[in-house]
Protein backbone atom coordinates (compact mmCIF):
# COMPACT_ATOMS: atom_id res chain seq x y z
CA UNK A 1 0.00 0.00 0.00
CA UNK A 2 2.73 2.26 0.57
CA UNK A 3 4.63 1.68 -2.68
CA UNK A 4 1.17 2.25 -4.07
CA UNK A 5 0.58 5.76 -2.61
CA UNK A 6 4.53 6.64 -3.20
CA UNK A 7 3.91 5.75 -7.52
CA UNK A 8 0.51 8.02 -7.51
CA UNK A 9 2.75 10.71 -6.18
CA UNK A 10 5.68 9.82 -8.29
CA UNK A 11 2.53 9.84 -11.38
CA UNK A 12 1.43 13.41 -9.91
CA UNK A 13 5.03 15.09 -9.55
CA UNK A 14 5.64 13.73 -13.58
CA UNK A 15 2.00 14.81 -14.97
CA UNK A 16 1.20 17.86 -12.90
CA UNK A 17 -1.45 19.00 -15.12
CA UNK A 18 -3.53 22.45 -14.72
CA UNK A 19 -7.10 22.31 -13.30
CA UNK A 20 -9.61 23.56 -15.83
CA UNK A 21 -10.89 26.46 -13.84
CA UNK A 22 -7.76 27.62 -14.08
CA UNK A 23 -6.99 26.72 -17.75
CA UNK A 24 -10.62 28.73 -18.43
CA UNK A 25 -9.43 31.43 -16.28
CA UNK A 26 -6.25 32.52 -18.52
CA UNK A 27 -8.17 31.79 -21.78
CA UNK A 28 -11.13 34.33 -20.38
CA UNK A 29 -8.13 36.61 -20.04
CA UNK A 30 -6.57 36.44 -23.48
CA UNK A 31 -10.10 36.67 -24.77
CA UNK A 32 -10.94 39.67 -23.28
CA UNK A 33 -7.11 41.11 -24.34
CA UNK A 34 -7.93 40.24 -27.97
CA UNK A 35 -11.39 41.92 -28.18
CA UNK A 36 -10.43 44.70 -26.17
CA UNK A 37 -7.51 45.23 -28.92
CA UNK A 38 -9.52 45.07 -31.87
CA UNK A 39 -12.22 47.46 -30.46
CA UNK A 40 -9.25 50.09 -29.51
CA UNK A 41 -7.55 49.64 -33.08
CA UNK A 42 -10.51 49.27 -35.24
CA UNK A 43 -12.98 51.43 -33.34
CA UNK A 44 -10.85 53.85 -31.44
CA UNK A 45 -7.92 54.20 -33.99
CA UNK A 46 -9.83 53.44 -37.50
CA UNK A 47 -7.82 51.28 -39.04
CA UNK A 48 -10.05 48.66 -41.21
CA UNK A 49 -10.23 45.17 -40.14
CA UNK A 50 -11.49 41.96 -41.33
CA UNK A 51 -14.43 42.22 -38.79
CA UNK A 52 -15.76 38.89 -39.41
CA UNK A 53 -12.79 36.56 -39.26
CA UNK A 54 -11.23 37.88 -36.47
CA UNK A 55 -14.26 38.00 -34.03
CA UNK A 56 -15.35 34.30 -35.12
CA UNK A 57 -11.54 33.44 -34.32
CA UNK A 58 -12.16 35.05 -30.83
CA UNK A 59 -15.64 33.28 -30.73
CA UNK A 60 -14.03 30.07 -30.54
CA UNK A 61 -12.15 30.68 -27.76
CA UNK A 62 -15.32 31.43 -26.37
CA UNK A 63 -17.31 28.52 -27.28
CA UNK A 64 -14.46 26.48 -26.15
CA UNK A 65 -13.89 28.16 -22.75
CA UNK A 66 -18.39 27.48 -22.23
CA UNK A 67 -17.54 23.88 -23.22
CA UNK A 68 -15.12 23.91 -20.46
CA UNK A 69 -17.27 24.97 -18.03
CA UNK A 70 -20.17 22.87 -19.16
CA UNK A 71 -17.98 19.45 -19.96
CA UNK A 72 -16.01 19.32 -16.75
CA UNK A 73 -15.85 20.14 -12.74
CA UNK A 74 -14.35 23.43 -12.28
CA UNK A 75 -11.73 21.07 -9.73
CA UNK A 76 -11.21 18.51 -12.25
CA UNK A 77 -7.46 18.26 -13.81
CA UNK A 78 -6.58 18.26 -17.39
CA UNK A 79 -3.02 16.82 -17.83
CA UNK A 80 -1.35 14.77 -20.53
CA UNK A 81 -2.50 14.66 -24.45
CA UNK A 82 -5.68 16.75 -23.39
CA UNK A 83 -3.83 19.68 -22.14
CA UNK A 84 -1.78 19.51 -24.90
CA UNK A 85 -4.81 19.74 -27.61
CA UNK A 86 -6.03 22.51 -25.91
CA UNK A 87 -2.62 24.65 -25.51
CA UNK A 88 -2.73 23.89 -29.33
CA UNK A 89 -5.76 25.37 -29.83
CA UNK A 90 -4.81 28.29 -28.68
CA UNK A 91 -1.57 28.93 -30.12
CA UNK A 92 -3.71 28.35 -33.62
CA UNK A 93 -6.26 30.95 -32.91
CA UNK A 94 -3.29 33.36 -31.75
CA UNK A 95 -1.98 32.28 -34.93
CA UNK A 96 -5.22 33.18 -37.15
CA UNK A 97 -5.69 36.36 -35.50
CA UNK A 98 -1.70 37.40 -36.35
CA UNK A 99 -2.35 36.10 -39.65
CA UNK A 100 -5.23 38.51 -40.20
CA UNK A 101 -3.36 41.56 -39.01
CA UNK A 102 0.07 41.59 -39.99
CA UNK A 103 1.97 38.29 -38.71
CA UNK A 104 5.14 38.96 -36.85
CA UNK A 105 5.18 42.77 -37.76
CA UNK A 106 2.40 42.88 -35.30
CA UNK A 107 3.70 43.75 -31.86
CA UNK A 108 1.50 41.42 -30.05
CA UNK A 109 2.98 38.70 -31.93
CA UNK A 110 4.92 38.32 -29.31
CA UNK A 111 1.91 36.60 -27.64
CA UNK A 112 2.76 33.47 -29.29
CA UNK A 113 4.97 32.34 -26.61
CA UNK A 114 2.69 32.32 -24.39
CA UNK A 115 0.77 29.13 -24.89
CA UNK A 116 4.75 27.42 -25.52
CA UNK A 117 5.71 28.60 -21.96
CA UNK A 118 2.43 27.29 -20.21
CA UNK A 119 3.13 23.72 -22.15
CA UNK A 120 6.56 24.02 -20.80
CA UNK A 121 5.88 23.64 -17.27
CA UNK A 122 3.12 20.81 -17.58
CA UNK A 123 4.02 18.44 -20.02
CA UNK A 124 6.40 15.86 -20.63
CA UNK A 125 9.15 16.31 -23.69
CA UNK A 126 7.07 13.92 -25.48
CA UNK A 127 3.91 16.08 -25.66
CA UNK A 128 6.09 19.15 -25.59
CA UNK A 129 8.19 18.20 -28.86
CA UNK A 130 4.83 18.56 -31.21
CA UNK A 131 3.66 21.21 -29.34
CA UNK A 132 7.26 23.08 -30.93
CA UNK A 133 6.78 22.36 -34.45
CA UNK A 134 3.66 23.75 -34.50
CA UNK A 135 5.00 26.78 -32.88
CA UNK A 136 7.22 26.71 -35.96
CA UNK A 137 4.58 25.72 -38.47
CA UNK A 138 2.79 28.63 -37.25
CA UNK A 139 5.77 31.38 -37.15
CA UNK A 140 6.70 30.08 -40.89
CA UNK A 141 2.86 30.12 -42.17
CA UNK A 142 2.36 33.91 -40.44
CA UNK A 143 6.19 34.93 -41.59
CA UNK A 144 5.46 33.81 -45.13
CA UNK A 145 1.36 34.72 -45.96
CA UNK A 146 0.36 36.89 -43.62
CA UNK A 147 -1.86 39.77 -44.55
CA UNK A 148 -0.74 43.03 -44.24
CA UNK A 149 -1.34 45.67 -41.34
CA UNK A 150 -3.61 48.13 -42.04
CA UNK A 151 -1.13 50.97 -42.57
CA UNK A 152 -2.25 54.37 -43.06
CA UNK A 153 0.01 54.89 -46.42
CA UNK A 154 2.05 52.20 -48.42
CA UNK A 155 3.47 49.77 -45.67
CA UNK A 156 7.01 49.73 -45.10
CA UNK A 157 8.83 47.42 -46.36
CA UNK A 158 11.96 45.46 -44.75
CA UNK A 159 14.83 43.79 -46.16
CA UNK A 160 14.48 39.81 -46.57
CA UNK A 161 17.45 39.49 -43.87
CA UNK A 162 15.69 41.59 -41.41
CA UNK A 163 12.59 39.54 -42.36
CA UNK A 164 14.51 36.27 -41.72
CA UNK A 165 16.42 37.00 -38.75
CA UNK A 166 13.15 38.50 -37.31
CA UNK A 167 11.49 34.58 -37.60
CA UNK A 168 14.86 33.04 -36.28
CA UNK A 169 14.61 35.26 -33.42
CA UNK A 170 11.36 34.25 -32.71
CA UNK A 171 11.97 30.61 -33.29
CA UNK A 172 15.05 30.65 -30.93
CA UNK A 173 13.45 32.74 -28.15
CA UNK A 174 10.34 30.46 -27.70
CA UNK A 175 12.60 27.19 -28.51
CA UNK A 176 15.20 28.87 -25.74
CA UNK A 177 12.18 29.57 -22.68
CA UNK A 178 10.50 26.45 -23.48
CA UNK A 179 13.68 24.27 -22.81
CA UNK A 180 14.37 26.53 -19.81
CA UNK A 181 11.18 26.33 -18.04
CA UNK A 182 11.22 22.65 -18.76
CA UNK A 183 14.29 22.10 -17.01
CA UNK A 184 13.82 23.88 -13.89
CA UNK A 185 10.05 22.74 -13.71
CA UNK A 186 11.16 18.94 -14.19
CA UNK A 187 13.87 19.40 -12.05
CA UNK A 188 11.68 20.99 -9.36
CA UNK A 189 9.18 17.77 -9.53
CA UNK A 190 12.02 15.57 -9.47
CA UNK A 191 13.78 16.72 -6.34
CA UNK A 192 9.67 16.74 -4.60
CA UNK A 193 9.28 13.40 -5.58
CA UNK A 194 12.59 12.80 -3.86
CA UNK A 195 11.70 14.78 -0.64
CA UNK A 196 8.29 12.71 -0.80
CA UNK A 197 10.54 9.35 -0.46
CA UNK A 198 12.60 11.67 1.99
CA UNK A 199 9.33 12.03 4.33
CA UNK A 200 7.94 8.53 3.96
CA UNK A 201 11.43 7.43 4.89
CA UNK A 202 10.98 9.27 8.25
CA UNK A 203 7.42 8.32 8.45
CA UNK A 204 8.53 4.89 8.50
CA UNK A 205 11.41 5.76 11.37
CA UNK A 206 8.80 7.53 13.26
CA UNK A 207 6.37 4.61 12.98
CA UNK A 208 8.70 2.14 13.93
CA UNK A 209 9.75 4.39 17.27
CA UNK A 210 5.78 4.54 17.69
CA UNK A 211 5.46 1.10 17.67
CA UNK A 212 8.63 0.61 20.23
CA UNK A 213 6.75 2.64 22.67
CA UNK A 214 3.55 0.53 22.63
CA UNK A 215 5.20 -2.65 22.77
CA UNK A 216 6.78 -1.11 26.19
CA UNK A 217 3.80 -0.21 27.53
CA UNK A 218 2.16 -3.24 26.59
CA UNK A 219 5.34 -5.24 27.95
CA UNK A 220 4.69 -2.94 31.51
CA UNK A 221 0.93 -3.58 31.36
CA UNK A 222 0.73 -7.07 30.62
CA UNK A 223 3.99 -7.59 33.31
CA UNK A 224 1.63 -7.87 36.40
CA UNK A 225 -0.74 -10.37 34.61
CA UNK A 226 1.41 -12.48 33.14
CA UNK A 227 3.27 -12.32 36.74
CA UNK A 228 0.48 -13.85 38.79
CA UNK A 229 -0.16 -16.28 35.57
CA UNK A 230 3.43 -17.74 36.25
CA UNK A 231 3.24 -17.82 40.02
CA UNK A 232 0.00 -19.74 40.21
CA UNK A 233 1.32 -21.64 37.39
CA UNK A 234 4.84 -22.51 39.58
CA UNK A 235 2.55 -23.42 42.58
CA UNK A 236 0.16 -26.08 40.29
CA UNK A 237 3.71 -27.51 38.95
CA UNK A 238 4.87 -27.74 42.79
CA UNK A 239 1.60 -29.66 43.73
CA UNK A 240 0.80 -31.77 40.84
CA UNK A 241 3.65 -31.72 38.60
CA UNK A 242 3.62 -35.27 39.01
CA UNK A 243 0.36 -35.94 38.18
CA UNK A 244 -0.38 -38.45 35.07
CA UNK A 245 -2.87 -37.00 34.19
CA UNK A 246 -2.57 -33.07 34.51
CA UNK A 247 1.23 -32.73 35.25
CA UNK A 248 2.45 -32.40 31.14
CA UNK A 249 -0.42 -29.94 30.71
CA UNK A 250 0.62 -28.07 33.92
CA UNK A 251 4.56 -27.83 32.91
CA UNK A 252 3.86 -26.73 30.05
CA UNK A 253 1.51 -23.58 31.18
CA UNK A 254 4.43 -22.65 33.18
CA UNK A 255 6.82 -22.89 30.47
CA UNK A 256 4.60 -20.82 28.15
CA UNK A 257 4.18 -18.09 30.93
CA UNK A 258 7.54 -18.01 32.13
CA UNK A 259 8.49 -17.41 27.86
CA UNK A 260 5.46 -14.49 27.51
CA UNK A 261 7.46 -12.77 30.36
CA UNK A 262 10.51 -13.17 28.45
CA UNK A 263 9.09 -12.04 25.08
CA UNK A 264 7.74 -8.87 27.41
CA UNK A 265 10.96 -8.37 28.88
CA UNK A 266 12.61 -7.93 25.33
CA UNK A 267 10.37 -6.00 23.59
CA UNK A 268 10.69 -3.17 26.84
CA UNK A 269 14.20 -3.20 26.31
CA UNK A 270 14.13 -3.29 22.73
CA UNK A 271 11.75 -0.31 23.05
CA UNK A 272 13.93 1.79 25.35
CA UNK A 273 16.85 1.09 23.26
CA UNK A 274 14.96 2.28 20.42
CA UNK A 275 14.18 5.47 21.90
CA UNK A 276 15.00 8.50 19.10
CA UNK A 277 15.88 10.95 21.49
CA UNK A 278 18.72 9.07 23.83
CA UNK A 279 21.79 10.56 24.38
CA UNK A 280 24.67 8.75 23.59
CA UNK A 281 28.76 8.39 22.58
CA UNK A 282 29.12 9.27 18.95
CA UNK A 283 31.11 5.50 18.22
CA UNK A 284 28.29 3.74 20.33
CA UNK A 285 25.31 5.62 17.84
CA UNK A 286 28.20 4.36 15.01
CA UNK A 287 28.19 0.72 16.52
CA UNK A 288 24.38 0.50 16.42
CA UNK A 289 24.11 1.87 12.75
CA UNK A 290 26.97 -1.01 11.70
CA UNK A 291 24.63 -3.71 13.19
CA UNK A 292 21.93 -2.34 11.55
CA UNK A 293 22.89 -3.08 8.08
CA UNK A 294 21.32 -6.20 6.94
CA UNK A 295 22.02 -8.38 5.03
CA UNK A 296 26.22 -7.54 5.84
CA UNK A 297 27.82 -8.84 3.05
CA UNK A 298 31.22 -7.69 4.79
CA UNK A 299 31.89 -7.04 7.85
CA UNK A 300 30.96 -3.21 8.95
CA UNK A 301 33.97 -1.80 11.16
CA UNK A 302 34.41 1.00 13.31
CA UNK A 303 37.55 2.70 13.96
CA UNK A 304 37.74 6.12 16.61
CA UNK A 305 40.21 7.25 18.27
CA UNK A 306 40.41 9.94 21.00
CA UNK A 307 37.06 10.27 23.74
CA UNK A 308 33.72 10.72 21.24
CA UNK A 309 31.30 13.16 21.58
CA UNK A 310 27.72 12.99 23.23
CA UNK A 311 25.42 13.43 20.63
CA UNK A 312 21.61 13.22 20.18
CA UNK A 313 20.05 10.16 18.73
CA UNK A 314 17.11 10.82 16.10
CA UNK A 315 15.85 9.32 13.15
CA UNK A 316 17.10 11.14 10.65
CA UNK A 317 20.98 10.21 11.58
CA UNK A 318 20.11 6.92 11.61
CA UNK A 319 18.41 6.45 8.47
CA UNK A 320 20.91 8.85 6.68
CA UNK A 321 23.69 7.00 8.19
CA UNK A 322 22.22 3.50 7.25
CA UNK A 323 21.94 4.45 3.74
CA UNK A 324 25.34 5.43 3.38
CA UNK A 325 26.86 2.40 5.07
CA UNK A 326 24.06 0.05 3.26
CA UNK A 327 25.15 1.63 -0.27
CA UNK A 328 29.19 1.26 1.02
CA UNK A 329 28.22 -2.56 1.69
CA UNK A 330 27.09 -3.37 -1.37
CA UNK A 331 29.90 -2.08 -3.57
CA UNK A 332 32.91 -3.35 -1.18
CA UNK A 333 34.91 -5.53 -1.72
CA UNK A 334 35.89 -7.34 2.26
CA UNK A 335 35.30 -4.10 4.37
CA UNK A 336 33.31 -0.85 5.26
CA UNK A 337 34.83 1.10 7.95
CA UNK A 338 33.53 4.16 9.42
CA UNK A 339 35.55 6.31 10.88
CA UNK A 340 35.81 9.35 12.98
CA UNK A 341 37.78 12.17 13.45
CA UNK A 342 36.97 14.60 16.09
CA UNK A 343 38.47 18.62 16.24
CA UNK A 344 37.87 21.51 18.23
CA UNK A 345 36.06 22.87 15.55
CA UNK A 346 34.25 19.73 13.45
CA UNK A 347 33.23 16.45 14.09
CA UNK A 348 33.94 14.20 10.85
CA UNK A 349 32.36 10.66 10.13
CA UNK A 350 33.74 8.74 7.04
CA UNK A 351 32.50 6.06 5.34
CA UNK A 352 35.43 4.04 3.05
CA UNK A 353 35.37 0.90 1.18
CA UNK A 354 37.43 -0.90 -0.77
CA UNK A 355 35.30 -1.23 -3.89
CA UNK A 356 35.95 0.02 -7.00
CA UNK A 357 34.85 3.39 -5.88
CA UNK A 358 32.51 5.89 -7.42
CA UNK A 359 31.76 6.11 -11.40
CA UNK A 360 33.66 9.03 -12.93
CA UNK A 361 30.46 10.04 -14.44
CA UNK A 362 28.12 9.71 -11.25
CA UNK A 363 30.92 11.14 -8.95
CA UNK A 364 29.80 15.14 -9.41
CA UNK A 365 25.96 14.93 -9.58
CA UNK A 366 26.23 12.64 -6.16
CA UNK A 367 23.62 13.72 -3.87
CA UNK A 368 20.90 15.34 -6.86
CA UNK A 369 17.67 13.25 -6.67
CA UNK A 370 17.16 11.20 -9.52
CA UNK A 371 20.28 9.84 -11.61
CA UNK A 372 18.59 7.79 -14.41
CA UNK A 373 20.03 5.94 -16.67
CA UNK A 374 19.53 7.99 -19.21
CA UNK A 375 22.13 10.48 -17.01
CA UNK A 376 24.65 7.72 -15.51
CA UNK A 377 26.46 4.53 -17.06
CA UNK A 378 26.05 3.10 -14.03
CA UNK A 379 22.40 2.98 -14.04
CA UNK A 380 21.54 4.37 -10.46
CA UNK A 381 18.54 6.41 -9.58
CA UNK A 382 20.93 7.75 -6.84
CA UNK A 383 17.65 8.24 -4.57
CA UNK A 384 19.08 6.39 -1.23
CA UNK A 385 21.94 9.25 -1.81
CA UNK A 386 19.91 11.59 -2.07
CA UNK A 387 17.96 11.10 1.10
CA UNK A 388 20.62 10.48 3.04
CA UNK A 389 22.13 13.80 1.79
CA UNK A 390 18.98 15.54 2.81
CA UNK A 391 18.60 13.80 6.09
CA UNK A 392 22.21 14.92 7.26
CA UNK A 393 21.88 18.72 5.90
CA UNK A 394 18.87 18.40 8.68
CA UNK A 395 21.06 17.59 10.98
CA UNK A 396 23.56 20.45 10.35
CA UNK A 397 25.74 18.17 8.36
CA UNK A 398 27.56 18.33 4.66
CA UNK A 399 28.22 15.54 2.48
CA UNK A 400 31.51 14.94 0.58
CA UNK A 401 32.05 11.95 -1.75
CA UNK A 402 35.53 10.98 -3.30
CA UNK A 403 37.54 8.27 -4.67
CA UNK A 404 40.18 6.82 -2.53
CA UNK A 405 43.73 6.68 -4.07
CA UNK A 406 44.14 3.12 -2.97
CA UNK A 407 40.15 2.50 -4.56
CA UNK A 408 37.53 2.33 -2.84
CA UNK A 409 34.87 5.11 -1.91
CA UNK A 410 35.04 7.83 0.99
CA UNK A 411 31.69 9.71 2.16
CA UNK A 412 32.97 12.05 5.19
CA UNK A 413 29.89 13.86 6.68
CA UNK A 414 31.11 16.55 8.51
CA UNK A 415 29.16 19.10 11.42
CA UNK A 416 30.07 21.89 13.34
CA UNK A 417 30.83 20.63 16.98
CA UNK A 418 29.06 23.71 18.57
CA UNK A 419 25.98 22.39 16.57
CA UNK A 420 26.08 18.69 16.93
CA UNK A 421 27.96 17.67 20.15
CA UNK A 422 24.80 18.06 23.10
CA UNK A 423 26.53 19.51 25.81
CA UNK A 424 25.62 17.87 29.34
CA UNK A 425 26.28 20.62 31.95
CA UNK A 426 25.34 18.28 34.76
CA UNK A 427 27.61 15.51 33.40
CA UNK A 428 24.80 12.96 32.86
CA UNK A 429 24.77 10.54 30.10
CA UNK A 430 28.15 9.78 30.68
CA UNK A 431 27.60 6.07 31.61
CA UNK A 432 26.33 5.61 28.20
Amino acid sequence: MKMERLSIAASAFDRPGVRVRTLAGIRWIAILGQFTTLLVVGLWFGYPLPWGSLLAAVGASVILNFGLSTLYERTERMTGRELALHLSFDLIQAGVLLFLTGGLANPFSLLLIVPVTIAATLLTAREMAPLLALTLAVLVVIWLWAQPLPWNGPPPEFPLIYRVGDVIAYGLAIGFLAAYLWMVSAEARTRARALVATEAALTREARMNALGSLAAAAAHELGGPLGSISLIAHSLEEELGDDPEFGEDIRLLAAEAARSRRIMKDLSTRAEAEDPFAILTLDLLLHEVAQSVKPARVPVNVVVSGPQPLVQRSPELLHALNNLVSNAVRHAGTEVRMETFITPSEIRVAVVDDGFGFPPDLLPRLGEPILGPSRSKSDSTGLGVFIATTLIERTGGRLAFSNRPEGGARVEVRWPREEFEFNDPQGQGQEQ
